[in-house]
Order: C-alpha cells, then structure tokens, then sequence
C-alpha cells in the first residue's frame, strides 16, 4: 500500500513563494514489545493436576491399616504422611512412630512397620493407669493389711494400686476383724471404702464381798465391785484383788452383745509372804514336807498356822525352821548354809598346771583341797595343752585323788586317731607312730653296698597310716578300668589279687588322689592335665610313703636293730620267707637264688608270704615299691644333725624305688638298704 506525498499549502501572504517539495524522512520511535499476560486459572488447573497425581500416586502405592484399639475410644496419632478415616489408615512402607491415647490409661508408644503384603491389622490395648483407695474404719485406728501385706492403720490412703480384686483385712483390738474384697477400677481414680468393725465382747457383771475390789481384765484396770465391764466372747483373765484379801481369779468370756452375772465372790483373807534366801544360793525348800522350789524365793504360808521350813544342798547340811505369821504379814528368812566338807587332792602332769574348782581358780596342781560334799568341776589348765576336766563329788572321810595328764594339740590329734583305717580303694592302713630316731644306708663295710646308700641320721616324730598290703590289680583298676599289668612271657601279673604293676610314678600319685578325692580329703599331689606338678606337705590327703618312712618300716626292728634283709642276716634265705628270684622263675630270669624255693614264678598274690615285725607285708619281695621321694645321692657326715620327717629333694628327673622284687637274686638287691630309680613302669614295681 502507498503512502501518498507530502505537500505544503502556499502562504497567501507571501506571494510569489516558491514551494519546493522535499523528500521526507518520518521520525521512527522505540518499538514496542509485546507482553505475556498471568492467567490464574491457568495456574490452578496445573496446581489441581499436579495435586492430584501425587494423591493419585499415594493411593497406588499405598497399604490401607486398620488400627483397632482397647479402650475404642483412644485417640492414635501416626507421624509421617497418612491419610485415615475412622480407623482405616492410608500408609506407604516404612516404618512409623505411633501413639494412642486416652484418659485413664497410660499412653501407649511404639513403631507400626508397614511392608508391600497384604493389608494388615494392629490391635492396640493400652493399660490402664493404677487406682487409689482410701480406707476409713470405725473404730479409727484398725489395722488394714491388703492383699496379704499389712498397711498401716486407718485412716488410710493406698494409692497406686494396679487394676484388680484384692482381699483386704481390718483389725482392731477388741473387735472382730473385718473381710472384704476389693475391686480397683484403676485409671487414676480414687475409691473410698468404709468398714465397721463388730464389737467382739459382752458385758459383765461383777459383784465381791467385802466389795470395793479392783476389776482388772488381762491386767488392765477396769473398775471397782460393783461393776459391769467388757469381757471378750475368746475370753480373757478376770482378776479381783482387795488389800488384805487373797486375790482372785479365773479365764471368762461372755458372748458378743449379751450379759452374764457372774456369781458373788468371796474374797479370802491374804496368806502370808515368807521371803526365803540362803548364802550360798540354790538351796531347796520343802514346807510342811512339800517341796516349794529353790532360794531365793517368796512363798505364801497359810495365816496363823506354825509353818516347818526346811532347806537342803548338796554339800552343805540341812536347815530347819519354824514359823507362824499374821494374814497379810510379810517376813523374811535369811540363812548361811553350813557346808559338809570333804577332802580332794589333785596332780596334774605337767605338774605347774593351773586349777580351777567350778571355774574359780585355785592355783597350781598337786594341793590337796577341802570342799563341800557335792559335785564340782575339776579343770587343768597349761598354755600350749588341751585343758582337761573333771566331775567329781567328794565324800566326807575319803581322800580321794584325781590326776590330770594333760596333752599338746598334736599329742591330742594322736591319741584321736584310730589304729586302722579302710581306704576307698579297699586297703588297710595301720597307723603308726614312730618318735624314733635311725640311720639310713649302709655301712661301707657292708657286703653287696652301692654308692648311692650313704648313711645319714633321720628323726621320724609325725604319725603316718601305711598301707598293710601293696595295691593290687583289682584295687587299681577301680581308679584305671583299662590298666592291665600284663604278662612275662606268657605268665601272667594281672590277677586281681596281684599287685598292680606296670604302673608309673606319676599313676600311683594320681590315684592317691583319687582315693582323697573319694574320700573328701585335700589332694596331697597337685595335678594339672594329668601330671603331677607339685604337691602339698601339710595336706592330710593319701600319698605315697617317704622314702625314710618306707626303710623304718621295712629294717627297724623293735629293738631299734636295723635288719640287712627282711628274714635276718643271713643268706641265702629260708625257704618261703619272701618271693624273689627262685628256682620256679629259672625259665623266665638269667640270674637265680641257688636251690631257693618260694613257689611264684612272677609276682605271687599279695599277703601271701609271712608280715614283718610292724604287721607289713612284701615289704622284702613280691615287688619292689614307688616311694614319694626324688632321688638323689645323698652324702651326710656322722656328726650330722639328724633331719626331721625329711621328705626328699624338692625336684628331680627320678623317683626312689625301695625294696626287692621278684626278679631279683643278688645279695646288693635283695638287701633292704638297695636304692633303685625310674620314672616309667616296670613289670617288678608297684606301689602301697
């Protein structure tokens, strides 16, 4: 489209102007941009939209709960994102904090999880808060004991109190009790409970002659004749009492909330006292040849009577008297009692201990003493001995002498010990109590001596038990059910009366422990995963022998002689006299005691061949014996003080073997000085 020209109009007062046109160039301003208009219905249909596929998004991946909950009423809350009605829940998985509550009860806190399964169920029951009960009586005062716990008294407020029936009691003195079963309702409340207790009594009525007297029921004053007072229907003591006048008593009861008259009671005219104490005490009384009990003591003497008092004790003579006192009169009889003496004299070794007659002391021992005809208690007494004591009556006219010899703790403990004792394991142990001092070893001069014998002085003073017997196959294998002896050469060493060998140090160590442990006794040895480790001197648990206990059994004889072989000096030996190497083992050894004969090839059953002089068997043959003992050589000069109850070196590789066995033939061996070795079993060594 064409935009036409320009022109100008000529000014008519300017004539002859000449009006040129000229090109024209129109003025071209800021353009102008176009703007975007804000619709909001535009942006609440996109709101809606948006809204709406969340809540379209959360049905789909929503689980629908339903929560129920005891009481209905509670109120639950659950944080996070849900949607609920009634008490349907919308809840996507996860896990949610939960709470329900609702007056009365305690509020109930927890976790509600919700998984991808099926639509789900929670039951909530919220507990009921505890309850109070007051509790008032009439009387005030009642004791109220709730379910089975006494309370307190009325009036009374038990607060906190867990939703249920309790039995509750209400006691007072003089009532019957009140039973009832209460029922708290909880939830905070506070219940009121009023109870009546029943008066347990009836009235009665009392009348005296002369009257005036007091009235006291079970000691309580209630009055005075006449009265009416309140008995209980259990019965109670009814006492009436009236200067002058004896008193009166007797156990009545009335029935609740009736009357009883009780009949008029005559009161009597009081006895009199007589109040009776002798020097020294404790003296028997007899009135009129009735016997009334011991000094001191009051009695009541019938008035106006003459009364025969006598008084006797043992020891002392007797006590007549005569008394006669007024109704009501009170008197006193006080008396020194004459003693019957008799003469005691009393030793004691050790001759300085102390004496005590009836727990008074009366210096040392050896006095001849005066005292009164009746039982006393002799006792010595001496630091560092067991006291000793005695009951002794002296007569008049006999001397009589009591003698005391009093022991040490150690000597006591002896003297209790029983000469024999049956183990566990079935052996017999004879007690033994040395107090001897002897030589060990042997004499250099001695034919058949080894090196290892050195001679040394030994003093034997603790008692010890040593087995009669040595332990057979049978008494071991109670402790070792799998331990055989064995055989020599098809000759059998495992017959139950055989003793056990094949046995090591440390087996016979261990079942000396097991016979303590069967016994009850503290081990001697000390154990640790089957080995002997260590062992404990003051036990008084079984152990081996020492090896200086084993030789003064063995060789010292009741002469105090050392023996060199157990049947004597000589050899060879007798027939019989022990089994050791004889002709009947010349098959089975290399070496032989000539033309001797005992009848066992190997080891023979034990106690078969004769007891030495301390009632021993085997000591000298059969087999030789494990002793407790390291070994060691030991070398002591003559002039030596003698050792103590030695027990041996306190470690080594090697334990002492003591005594011959069956296997052996040579005079060195069969000597009862021989000191043998080892640690590993041998088919000739066993243990007692």
């Amino acid at each position: 489209m064409a935009r036409p020209p320009h022109t100008s109009t000529p000014d008519p007062a300017r004539p002859g102007d000449v009006i040129e046109a000229v090109d024209f160039k129109p003025l071209r301003g800021p353009r102008t941009q176009r703007k975007t208009m804000f619709n909001p219905r535009l942006v609440l249909l996109g709101s809606f939209a948006l809204v709406s596929m969340i809540i379209f998004w959360f049905l789909l991946t929503a689980r629908s709960i339903v929560i129920h909950t005891d009481p209905e009423t509670a109120l639950v809350r659950v944080d996070g994102l849900v949607f609920h009605l009634a008490n349907h829940y919308l809840l996507r998985t996860g896990t949610y904090r939960l709470r329900a509550d609702a007056p009365g009860y305690v509020p109930f806190v927890g976790a509600l999880t919700v998984t991808d399964d099926a639509d789900a169920q929670f039951n909530i029951t919220l507990q009921k808060k505890p309850g109070h009960l007051v509790v008032t009586t009439a009387p005030t005062g009642a004791v109220i004991t709730f379910d089975g716990t006494e309370r307190g008294s009325a009036p009374l407020h038990l607060r906190d109190l867990n939703p249920g029936t309790y039995p509750l009691v209400a006691t007072a003195p003089r009532h019957s009790a009140a039973q009832t079963t209460v029922t708290v309702d909880g939830m905070d409340r506070t219940q009121h409970l009023i109870l009546t207790l029943q008066p347990a009594w009836g009235y009665l009525q009392l009348t005296s002659s002369p009257s005036g007297a007091q009235i006291r029921v079970d000691g309580e004053l209630r009055g005075v004749t006449p009265a009416t007072v309140e008995v209980l229907a259990s019965g109670e003591e009814v006492t009436l009492s009236l200067t002058g006048h004896k008193p009166w008593r007797a156990r009545l009861s009335v029935p609740v909330g009736k009357s009883h008259e009780q009949p008029l009671v005559t009161l009597l005219p009081a006895d009199a006292v007589l109040s009776i104490s002798t020097r020294p005490p404790g003296a028997g009384i007899t009135v009129a040849g009735k016997y009334r009990g011991r000094t001191p003591l009051d009695i009541d003497v019938t008035p106006g009577q003459e009364q025969s008092v006598q008084l006797f004790l043992d020891g002392y003579h007797p006590v007549q008297r005569k008394v006669t006192l007024a109704s009501g009169q009170q008197s006193a009889l006080a008396l020194d009692l004459k003693p019957r003496l008799a003469t005691l004299r009393v030793v004691a070794d050790p001759d300085d201990a102390q004496l005590y007659i009836d727990g008074v002391p009366r210096g040392r021992a050896g006095q001849t003493l005066e005292l009164p005809a009746r039982a006393h208690r002799i006792e010595a007494r001496k630091a560092g001995y067991i006291s000793q004591q005695r009951q002794v009556t002296p007569q008049p006219g006999l001397e009589q002498v009591v003698r005391f010899k009093l022991l040490t703790a150690a000597e006591t403990r002896r003297a209790a010990l029983a000469d024999q004792i049956t183990s566990p394991g079935g052996q017999r142990l004879k007690l033994f109590h040395p107090q001897q001092s002897f030589t060990t070893g042997a004499s250099r001069r001695e034919q058949g001596r080894r090196a290892n014998e050195a001679q040394r002085k030994v003093l034997l003073q603790r008692p010890f038990y040593l087995g009669v017997r040595e332990v057979t196959n049978g008494e071991f294998k109670k402790f070792a059910a799998a331990h055989s002896s064995s055989h020599v050469q098809g000759t059998t060493l495992d017959t139950p009366k055989q003793p056990a060998v094949n046995v090591t140090w440390n087996d016979a160590a261990r079942y000396c422990n097991w016979l303590s442990q069967q016994q009850g006794l503290p081990l001697f040895y000390q154990e640790k995963n089957g080995n002997i480790v260590g062992f404990t001197p003051t036990s008084t648990g079984y152990r081996l022998p020492t090896e200086t206990e084993w030789e003064w059994a063995a060789r010292v004889a009741s002469d105090g002689t050392l023996r060199k072989f157990g049947w004597g000096d000589g050899f060879p030996p007798p027939p019989g006299a022990a089994n050791i190497a004889d002709q009947s083992a010349a098959k089975l050894l290399g070496q032989i005691v000539a033309g001797y004969k005992d009848g066992a090839a190997t080891s023979a059953p034990v106690g078969t061949f004769a007891a030495n002089g301390k009632g021993l068997y085997d000591l000298d043959g059969n087999v030789a014996e494990w002793t407790h003992d390291f070994y060691s050589i030991a070398i002591v000069g003559a002039s030596a003080k003698a050792e103590v109850d030695p027990p041996g070196p306190a470690s080594g590789e090697f334990h002492v073997i003591r005594g011959p066995s069956w296997r052996h033939s040579s005079i060195t061996e069969l000597r009862l000085a021989f000191r043998d070795y080892g640690v590993d079993s041998r088919d000739d060594v066993g243990f007692r």
